[in-house]
């Protein structure tokens, strides 16, 4: 009897706790009141809330109702996360919220930071945005994994026109190493069978020049040639492609290595509100390329490549947002040319369809679509849910409704200070789930 109305007592002292410590009382969130009645200005926030407190006093027990509600708890988890994502936003300097002219960015790449299936690894960045007072830009991107993957390259854009009506054209100069131990290949085709994995090693080397034209905030166009030398080698672990896909006509199978020249033309608008999770806006972009082989194989192609981004805020502080993504790709032989396997467009991973392998079904073309809801659980988390569809085909024709590969899935989304961000997205599909950890996610 005493333990019967112990427990009701309990379950009584519970109830009130829980229905004062509701989330949305939690007074450390609430801005302080206006000036003479003003609207609050929440436009330099970029999670959409205030500033300050719009109250003076804290409400009763304030203390003891924070400390027991379970938000607090995760707050106290996730705050060293938060706290060292802001620590590692940048550059090695301790005025943060002032523009830096030079310096050096170190930040973590998630699984797949260097491309898919790189892994997780630091970036070091030297950078200096204003070169001998030209407005030269320069950085210097060094990149390695904890797989070995690893990838090292230099950027230098020189200004030629800068004015207000125009806000940048410039001469672009770039050069990058890059070595991938271990990449995926299951055969052509949109059903290509999972015990058919095979894996294989690229080392490329590109140097490029290009002009870029920064139109304006929000249009950009780019022109660019590049000279382009990959070898394909034996991987680092898993069976060898060249063992498995023996005698089946892979194209580019019996070559080792070839040397390209390629030409591309790029043009882009881009209105997020933020490069890192962004709550309103979009983007959306078009590319050529054409693709030479000087020597190695009889490789000539052409590639097209569509890619869009919107964001859907439902509320005006963003707190809900729907965030919609989609791309297309297109490859065609040139003449009497083929397409090399590793260069086919693919689907599978955390850019196209989450809950399958990274490079799951390659063909001549690919088309993916995802649909995400987004909810602001507190100023530094977001929560929300997915879904993913894709498929490959060798012509865009031959694309079907009843061919779709789908994966869904949930995903914690943490913000920082100064547009930082790191996402978790747990994801599952009909072959397996996968985890996907994201330190510079732009969707």
């Amino acid at each position: 009897m005493m333990r019967t109305q112990f427990n009701r007592a309990f379950l009584v002292v519970l109830f009130v706790l829980m229905r004062f410590t509701t989330l949305h009382a939690q007074q450390a969130d609430i801005p302080p009141a206006p000036a003479d009645g003003a609207i609050p200005d929440v436009s330099s926030d970029p999670n959409g809330a205030a500033p300050d407190r719009i109250v003076e006093d804290r409400p009763n027990m304030y203390t003891f109702k924070k400390v027991a509600h379970p938000i607090s708890w995760v707050e106290g988890i996730t705050r060293p996360l938060i706290q060292g994502i802001e620590l590692g936003s940048g550059r090695f300097t301790r005025d943060s919220d002032k523009p830096r002219v030079s310096g050096v960015k170190l930040s973590i790449r998630g699984i797949g930071g260097g491309g898919s299936s790189s892994g997780l690894g630091p970036e070091v960045r030297p950078f200096h945005y204003n070169l001998f007072g030209t407005g030269t830009e320069v950085e210097v991107p060094l990149f390695v994994s904890f797989r070995l993957y690893e990838s090292y390259g230099f950027r230098v854009n020189y200004p030629f026109v800068r004015n207000d009506s125009f806000e940048r054209l410039g001469l672009e100069l770039t050069g990058r190493y890059a070595s991938r131990r271990s990449e995926s290949f299951y055969g052509i085709g949109n059903d290509s069978a999972v015990w058919n994995e095979a894996r294989f090693r690229s080392v490329s080397r590109t140097a490029g020049v290009a002009l870029e034209a920064r139109i304006n905030d929000t249009w950009s166009f780019r022109l660019e040639e590049a000279y382009r030398s990959v070898g394909i080698t034996e991987p680092g672990t898993g069976q060898n492609v060249e063992d498995v896909f023996q005698g089946t006509g892979v194209p580019g199978l019996s070559d080792p290595g070839v040397t390209m020249l390629i030409s591309a033309a790029a043009l882009q608008r881009n209105t997020k509100d933020r490069v890192h999770l962004a709550g309103s806006g979009g983007l959306q972009r078009v590319e050529v390329t054409l693709n030479e082989a000087l020597s190695g194989g009889d490789f000539s192609y052409w590639r097209y490549r569509g890619e869009l981004e919107q964001f859907i805020p439902l509320d005006g502080a963003r707190r809900n947002v729907i965030a919609l993504r989609g791309h297309l790709e297109h490859t065609k032989e040139k003449g009497g040319s083929v397409i090399p396997y590793y260069d086919l467009p693919t689907i599978g991973g955390r850019s196209t369809v989450r809950g399958f392998d990274n490079r799951r079904f390659a063909d001549r073309s690919a088309v993916s679509g995802s649909v995400e809801y987004r909810y602001r659980i507190w100023r530094y988390m977001d929560w929300g849910f997915f879904a993913d569809t894709g498929q490959v085909a060798p012509e865009i024709n031959d694309f079907s409704k009843k061919r779709f590969h789908a994966g869904y899935g949930t995903r914690l989304m943490f913000r920082t200070k100064g547009d930082r961000a790191v996402s978790f997205d747990f994801a599952r599909s009909r072959e397996a789930w996968i985890f996907y950890v994201d330190f510079t996610p732009t969707f």
